[in-house]
């Protein structure tokens, strides 16, 4: 769960952006120590003669279930925000309207064919209708799903290129990236999108960025013609709290743990065939 994983998306570090941090700094830090000493322990694994695990690596190793158990909490809450994304992007109406959020980050995405020809940052009259239609229920569903709404650090409104320009693409394809999302966010905060409710609530929650053509799409990266009408969208992406992603560590760990162990057994077992 892209990633609002994405992200995403509350009161703490944006996924991507940012440089708040919440109350759990020191587990934070403890957590990026330990991981880097479980590396270590690895690579020590792989290149040493002996059976046996570094007494070091050893007390890094049965530090992690400690990591593990402190993080415990925001990982149980990522897997309530894993399964309230799933819901959501089932839901029937947004399926009915072609604006269902994907089912892992929640990103709904904004096709190129609703805008007003190539380039431009308006919507076509019949996209500005499905899209309040869209963003009322999924404004909606979001309140609906407490593990969501409650770690929500905001509703990011992203703007994507193709890489065509004469001159200095990058920076020309910038602007155009950044004059998308914009024009979503005033249609939506304006007095012709939302209700009041929903209006206060994305004023209070939208940031608005482009890209330029930095982020290809995943269906279709290659820079060639057929793919550029899928480069040019603009993405509605929830950004969760750094507090919540942060549970993603404890897989991490559990996985450098599994991989320490598996090393591990591995020259236990090779130095027996060796005796």
């Amino acid at each position: 769960m892209g990633t609002r994983f994405h992200g995403r998306g509350g009161p703490s570090r944006r996924f991507d952006d940012g440089d708040r941090t919440g109350d759990g700094f020191g587990e934070w830090w403890a957590a990026v120590a330990v991981l880097a000493l479980a590396g270590l322990a690895i690579v020590s694994l792989a290149g040493s003669a002996a059976p046996r695990i570094s007494s070091k690596s050893a007390t890094a190793l049965s530090a992690l279930p400690d990591i593990a158990a402190a993080i415990a909490p925001s990982e149980r809450s990522l897997a309530e925000v894993e399964a309230a994304f799933a819901t959501l992007c089932s839901d029937p109406v947004l399926l009915a309207l072609e604006l269902e959020p994907d089912c892992e980050t929640g990103v709904m995405t904004l096709s190129d064919a609703l805008f007003d020809g190539y380039g431009s940052s308006v919507l076509l009259p019949e996209s500005r209708e499905d899209l309040a239609a869209a963003m009322r229920i999924y404004l909606a569903r979001l309140r609906d799903l407490p593990a969501l709404w409650s770690t929500l650090e905001s509703i990011e409104i992203r703007g994507h290129a193709d890489p065509r320009a004469t001159r200095e693409p990058y920076t020309t394809n910038l602007v155009g990236s950044q004059q998308r999302p914009l024009g979503v966010l005033l249609f939506l905060a304006g007095a012709g999108g939302l209700g009041d409710r929903d209006r206060e609530d994305l004023k209070r929650l939208a940031v608005v960025s482009g890209v330029s053509f930095s982020r290809p799409p995943v269906t279709c990266p290659e820079q060639r013609r057929e793919c550029y009408a899928e480069w040019r969208r603009v993405e509605i992406r929830p950004v969760l709290s750094e507090a919540l992603r942060r549970g993603d560590w404890s897989r991490t760990l559990e996985a450098v743990r599994l991989e320490a162990q598996r090393s591990e057994i591995s020259r236990n077992e090779a130095a027996q065939r060796t005796q």
